[in-house]
């Protein structure tokens, strides 16, 4: 993965893989990503959001 810096801080992103998530008031699992190690501005991967989050709120919705 390239490495992502925080546009506040400028300091170089930390992967995690423990991003609280919350959908309609109903707690997800926690979700990979990056987070600020100065700040702690969090950001989610787009293949988690297009993928794995996209699922779960579509079934969430019953869609």
């Amino acid at each position: 993965m390239a490495e992502w810096f925080c546009s506040k801080c400028k300091v170089a992103m930390a992967e995690v893989d423990d991003i609280k998530l919350t959908y309609n008031e109903v707690d997800l699992p926690e979700a990979p990503g990056l987070r600020c190690p100065q700040c702690g501005t969090e950001f989610l991967l787009d293949d988690y959001v297009t993928g794995e989050l996209k699922s779960a709120e579509e079934m969430l919705e019953g869609k």
